[in-house]
């Protein structure tokens, strides 16, 4: 959700074509310049609502804590080993 909203920011700030900036604006620029690029590189790249909403009811039956179910979601582990970090 974070990606998607900061891609539409993104977005919206291309399209309106302000090239005059200040530096609070910069740094938020910065920020969101290195938050999608950090993002981008992690599985939550490819995460939408319903991919969410399937996970969380699959995960109902495991009796695991939302930040237990929330750290499975954002790293989102392949393998055995994975699981067990």
């Amino acid at each position: 959700q974070v990606f998607q909203l900061l891609t539409d920011l993104k977005q919206q700030r291309k399209e309106s074509g302000k090239s005059k900036q200040s530096s609070g604006q910069q740094n938020l620029n910065t920020i969101m310049y290195e938050t999608l690029k950090y993002i981008s590189k992690t599985p939550c790249k490819y995460q939408s609502p319903e991919i969410v909403r399937d996970f969380l009811v699959a995960m109902k039956a495991h009796k695991l804590t939302k930040a237990e179910k929330l750290q499975l979601l954002n790293h989102r582990p392949v393998t055995a080993v994975e699981i067990q970090l």
